[in-house]
């Protein structure tokens, strides 16, 4: 199944695209998702607990399984006062 991936911010500056389209295996979650990219890109790694992944804009629980055509946005935290 073919995924788009959207990126912001610090994840973005890793990856070094705004968005991509993956494929995936049928029943791939949106924790699946999230470890094929800390383990493609390890850094992201340091972000795993503050990141929030949104499908289809609205939030992606990490045991969601993702369908044909989804979009994923990875939403880094924000900060500032």
């Amino acid at each position: 199944m073919r995924i788009k991936v959207k990126l912001y911010a610090a994840v973005r500056d890793i990856v070094g695209v705004k968005e991509e389209t993956l494929e995936f295996g049928d029943g791939t979650t949106v924790s699946a998702l999230l470890e094929d990219y800390i383990r493609r890109f390890p850094q992201i790694g340091r972000y795993r607990d503050h990141l929030i992944l949104s499908v289809n804009k609205e939030y992606g629980a990490p045991a969601r399984v993702l369908r044909d055509g989804d979009e994923v946005s990875f939403l880094p935290p924000v900060s500032g006062g």
